[in-house]
C-alpha cells in the first residue's frame, strides 16, 4: 500500500466534493478531477463518497430549487408577496436561461460523473479483511444509489410524469460511464431512466450495509428509494414489495417517532424515522451565505433575519383543520406583520431546535413515507391488500393523533395524509403529477396565472403555456450537448 500523502489527499477531496462546475458535464473529463492513483486507502474512498452528499445538499440542488419545485408549483404553499420567494416558480415562468433553478441539471450530473469515476477506480481500492471488503462494497453500493437518485431527479424535474405516455417522453442523459470530451449523447426516455435507476439500486442492495447511517444511504434508504421509483412508475406490486419488506423486517433500525416527540424531532437531526437527511452545520452550510440563500430563508418566519415569504394555503389548512387534535398543528405558528395576521409553517426550526433556520438538514426520506407508499401500493397493486393498507395508513394517522378513529384506507385518504405529513419536503407537485391529478388553485389566496387549474398529465389542452409544467433543459447544457433535445414547447 502506498504511503499516505496528506497533500495529495487534500487535493483529492477538494476535487471530489467540488460544487457545481463552471464547465458543463460533457465538456470536462471527470478523470482529470479524480485521479485514480490518489485513492490509496478506504479512508480516502470514504471521504470521496461523503463528498457526493455535500454536493446534493447545496443550494443549487436540494438546498433550494428541488424543494421549491416540489412545493410551490402545487397547491399547498404560496408566496405572500408577488416579489421574492421564487415567484417565477410559483407562476411557472420557466426559461432555458434562468439559473435560479437551471443548475439542477449540471449539479446532478456533476455528482453522477463523480460516482462514475469512483466506480471506475473502485476495484483498485485496497481491502483485505472481511470488514474492509464489506466497507469497500458498501462504498460501491452508495455510489450506485446516489447515481440512481440523481437520474431519478433529472427524470422527474425535466421529464413528464410516467403516466402521461408510459414513460416515453424525454428523460435523462444516461450517465452510466465516463463521457469523452466533446461526446454528444442523446436523452433517454423517462422509462429508460427509471429502469437504469432500478438496475443500479438492485445491484446496490447486494452491497450496502444494513447498519444505520446518518447522512448517507444505507440498505434501507436505497430500498426505500426503489419503492419510491416504482410508485412513480405506477408499478404498485414492486412498490408494495419493497416498502412492505422494510416495514416487516425485524432488523430494520428505523421506527416512527412517537406522538409526544414528533414536534421536537424537527429540531433534532438523526431522529428514529429519518432514513436520509443531508447534513448541515455551522461549518458546512447549504450555501456560501450562511444558509441565507437556502429555501429555508424563504420559508422561515421566526425571529431574526428572514425573507419569510412562503406560507401554507387556505386549502392545506382546511385539510389539517379537519382534526383539531392533529399534532401537526403544533408545527404551525401565527405571526402579525403590517397589521395582518397569518399562519406559517414552523416545521424546519434548525438542527438544534433553537430557531436558527439557516442550519437545517434537507430532509430526503423518512419512514413515514415508506408507510404511505405501502398503503397506497397495497390498494393499487394487482392483488389488493386492504388489511395492510388500513394498517399502514392508520399507523401514520394515529401517530398524528393517537385518539383518531381507525378508518378504511382509500387512495384519497392516503393522498390526504401525504399532504399533511410531507408539506415542505418536496413531494406535493410530483404526487399530483404521478397520479394525473389537477392542480386546483381556486381558493382566493392561491391562484395560478391565467387559470385556476393545471393538469400535469393528459388531457394536455389547458392553454399555450401548458408545456411549462416541466422545466426546460438549461441552454448551457443544450450548447454543450446538442444531441440532448430540448423539451417540447421551449425555445431551442
Amino acid at each position: 500500500m502506498k504511503k499516505y500523502n496528506t497533500i495529495i489527499l487534500t487535493t483529492l477531496l477538494a476535487l471530489a466534493i467540488m460544487f457545481t462546475s463552471c464547465s458543463d458535464f460533457l465538456d470536462t473529463n471527470p478523470t482529470d478531477r479524480l485521479p485514480a492513483d490518489q485513492v490509496e486507502t478506504l479512508s480516502d474512498a470514504e471521504k470521496i463518497v461523503n463528498g457526493f452528499y455535500i454536493n446534493m445538499k447545496w443550494n443549487n440542488y436540494y438546498g433550494t430549487p428541488l424543494m421549491l419545485l416540489g412545493e410551490t408549483r402545487g397547491d399547498d404553499l404560496r408566496p405572500r408577496r408577488e416579489t421574492g420567494g421564487y415567484a417565477q416558480i410559483y407562476n411557472y415562468e420557466f426559461t432555458p436561461s434562468n439559473y435560479s433553478y437551471g443548475e439542477i441539471w449540471s449539479t446532478a450530473y456533476n455528482i453522477i460523473m463523480n460516482t462514475n469515476v469512483f466506480l471506475n477506480i473502485w476495484e483498485n481500492i485496497p481491502a483485505t479483511s472481511v470488514d474492509e471488503i464489506a466497507q469497500k462494497n458498501d462504498f460501491k453500493g452508495q455510489a450506485l444509489t446516489v447515481r440512481a437518485f440523481c437520474h431519478f431527479d433529472i427524470a422527474k424535474v425535466y421529464g413528464y410524469p410516467y403516466q402521461k405516455d408510459n414513460g416515453q417522453s424525454l428523460g435523462a442523459v444516461k450517465g452510466n460511464r465516463i463521457f469523452n470530451l466533446g461526446e454528444q449523447v442523446e436523452r433517454s426516455s423517462v422509462n429508460e431512466t427509471y429502469e437504469f435507476a432500478i438496475e443500479d439500486l438492485t445491484q446496490a442492495l447486494t452491497l450496502l450495509s444494513t447498519d444505520r447511517k446518518h447522512g448517507n444511504f444505507d440498505y434501507w434508504g436505497a430500498k426505500g428509494l426503489l419503492a419510491r421509483i416504482y410508485l412513480y412508475k405506477g408499478d404498485y406490486d414492486n412498490a408494495f414489495k419493497h416498502a412492505d419488506e422494510i416495514l416487516t423486517n425485524a432488523t430494520n433500525p428505523y421506527s416512527l417517532i412517537p406522538n409526544a416527540q414528533y414536534v421536537d424531532s424537527w429540531g433534532q437531526p438523526n431522529s428514529s424515522e429519518t432514513m436520509l437527511e443531508l447534513l448541515t452545520s455551522a461549518f458546512s452550510h447549504i450555501d456560501d451565505n450562511g444558509g441565507v440563500d437556502s429555501w429555508y430563508h424563504v420559508l422561515w418566519h421566526g425571529e431574526g433575519f428572514s425573507a419569510g415569504n412562503l406560507i401554507p394555503t387556505d386549502a392545506w389548512f382546511a385539510i389539517l383543520d379537519e382534526d383539531p387534535d392533529d399534532i401537526r398543528h403544533k408545527l404551525i405558528e401565527e405571526k402579525t406583520e403590517a397589521g395582518s395576521d397569518f399562519r406559517w409553517l414552523a416545521k424546519f426550526r434548525g438542527n438544534n431546535g433553537d430557531g436558527d433556520f439557516k442550519i437545517n438538514n434537507p430532509m430526503i426520506m423518512r419512514l413515514s413515507e415508506i408507510y404511505l407508499i405501502a398503503a397506497e401500493a397495497a390498494l393499487m397493486k394487482s392483488s389488493k391488500d386492504q388489511t395492510k393498507a388500513d394498517y399502514y395508513l392508520n399507523a401514520v394517522r394515529q401517530r398524528a393523533n393517537p385518539n383518531a378513529t381507525t378508518i378504511t384506507a382509500t387512495v384519497d385518504e392516503v393522498f390526504k395524509e401525504r399532504r399533511k405529513e410531507f408539506i415542505g419536503e418536496g413531494h406535493r407537485y410530483y404526487d399530483l403529477g404521478r397520479l394525473g391529478l389537477t392542480i386546483n388553485r381556486s381558493t382566493p389566496d392561491n391562484k395560478l396565472p391565467a387559470d385556476s387549474e393545471y393538469k400535469i398529465v393528459d388531457p394536455w389542452n389547458r392553454g399555450e403555456n401548458q408545456y411549462q409544467v416541466i422545466l426546460p433543459m438549461p441552454q448551457s447544457q443544450r450548447t454543450a450537448n446538442p444531441a440532448a433535445l430540448q423539451n417540447p414547447g421551449y425555445p431551442d
